[in-house]
């Protein structure tokens, strides 16, 4: 009786843990997950989360002008970004690309000057892992 419950016990286990819905990405994300701290693209970022709000206000990049579809995909993963005019520290090559600036405000950031909140630091995540991001630099004024 005991190898039946045995081996019927397992036939259950097998047949459940083989019959799982699959993951799949959080509602409102078509592109799938967050990346976590391990698929971060950190070398194209010259800050940390514990440093990403060390800056004046926020954090640029560029991107290709006249992109309407990744400049929309951009926007989805960060609605607050704005466009700058200029270069800025992101060295972008005016007037092929456009400076976009990620503000570091008290919604983004732990503490002024402190580390980003975890929902930020995915963002800036998800955008270098774009591959037409180059790099994510600090907003310096002078």
């Amino acid at each position: 009786m005991r190898r039946f419950t045995i081996s019927s016990l397992l036939v259950a286990c097998l047949s459940s843990c083989t019959s799982a819905t699959p993951a799949t990405p959080a509602e409102g994300d078509a592109e799938g997950p967050l990346p976590s701290a391990a698929s971060c693209p950190t070398e194209k970022l010259t800050f940390t989360r514990d440093t990403g709000c060390m800056n004046d206000g926020s954090v640029e990049f560029c991107l290709p002008t006249g992109d309407a579809a990744l400049l929309a995909r951009v926007r989805d993963i960060a609605p607050t970004i704005q466009a700058g005019s200029s270069r800025g520290r992101a060295s972008c090559d005016v007037p092929a690309e456009t400076l976009y600036m990620f503000p570091t405000g008290d919604a983004e950031c732990v503490a002024p000057h402190g580390a980003l909140e975890d929902a930020a630091w995915d963002k800036l995540c998800r955008i270098a892992a774009l591959p037409e991001v180059r790099a994510i630099v600090p907003t310096w004024y002078e």
